[in-house]
């Protein structure tokens, strides 16, 4: 309706400029005037019209694109969600939304699989630490009577993302059973007015080793709390507020690797110790962070493509082999 509106003014205008050049200029020159007029305004007509037509190829352009996003996105997902229900079947149907047709394709990638960057590292380089540190105002900490001892360390909050401070890897836990204090002299140090930097914990994680199936031998001493838990059981419970206490005897690995974590507290004003070893060099004691699994991390892509005349839009879910942990990215935008 603009287009026409315009021309329509700029015209009546046009007949009125060359009525009056009619009255006071002569012939040749209202002509002359009259054309050059006309020419401006065909110039202005064909602009508009151009300028229309571009944006409406441009508004075209844009909303396929749109919809072949979303329909990509949905055909992505419904063999997702089909997969999931039944994980051999690999072959999807196309799906048509909106009147536009997406594909959707599985494509498993080649090669060998490997463990995720975060859970590689160097055989027998040791155990993966997390600190925490406390304040003494914590209800669990300088607590008297001393408290006796808990069952598992995972009751407590002591070892929630709150009070952690980082992270490290020990090539052993042999720390010595009296004088031990890891956040001394450390950027994290608060000592609270006390002569060291009392009240923390660890939890120490490993994958050990096993080269057969049996009992190994193992010393624990600490000051205050520690566990010990093979495979998520709690096999060696030293806890409670007390002086450096030991113990000796034997846990039953399997041949292969078994994950053994290892949890400490230090609560009191009074000493802090802790040692941890097994008694057998056989065992080969590699760093295994929380989130680390055995299934070796072997991606699968599912990715979907919706065209039209205007735009192809295409995304992909990178799952691994459980069809978990998904990535979603968008190929073609």
């Amino acid at each position: 309706m603009i287009l026409l509106a315009i021309p329509k003014k700029l015209l009546i205008l046009l007949l009125v400029y060359v009525n009056m050049k009619d009255k006071s200029q002569s012939g040749a020159v209202a002509l002359m005037s009259t054309l050059v007029v006309a020419t401006a305004v065909l110039s202005i007509i064909t602009s508009l019209m151009l300028l229309s037509i571009n944006n409406k190829s441009i508004l075209s352009s844009f909303v396929d694109s749109v919809q072949g996003f979303y329909t990509a996105e949905s055909a992505v997902s419904e063999s997702l969600w089909n997969l999931r229900k039944q994980p051999s079947e690999f072959i999807f149907d196309d799906i048509i939304v909106g009147g536009i047709l997406a594909g959707t394709e599985f494509i498993e990638e080649s090669g060998i699989c490997e463990p995720i960057p975060e859970c590689q590292f160097l055989p027998g380089s040791g155990w993966w630490g997390e600190y925490f540190n406390y304040s003494v105002d914590h209800p669990d900490m300088q607590v008297d009577p001393y408290p006796g001892p808990t069952p598992d360390p995972r009751d407590h909050d002591w070892y929630n993302d709150i009070y952690k401070t980082h992270t490290e890897i020990n090539t052993d836990l042999m720390f010595g059973g009296s004088s031990w204090f890891p956040y001394d002299g450390t950027e994290w140090e608060d000592m609270e007015g006390y002569n060291h930097d009392y009240h923390f914990g660890i939890h120490w994680r490993a994958l050990v080793t096993a080269p057969a199936t049996d009992n190994y031998d193992y010393l624990i001493a600490s000051d205050d709390d520690s566990w010990v838990l093979h495979n998520g059981v709690v096999v060696i419970n030293n806890s409670g507020v007390h002086a450096n206490f030991i113990k000796t005897g034997q846990i039953s690995l399997a041949e292969g690797n078994n994950i053994v974590e290892v949890f400490f507290a230090e609560r009191h004003t009074t000493g802090s110790g802790f040692d941890f070893e097994f008694d057998d060099d056989t065992l080969i004691i590699t760093p295994f962070p929380e989130g680390c699994g055995e299934d070796l991390d072997c991606n699968s892509n599912i990715q979907s493509t919706a065209s039209t005349t205007e735009a192809t839009r295409k995304v992909r879910y990178t799952c691994n082999q459980k069809i978990a942990n998904c990535i979603w990215a968008e190929l073609i935008p």
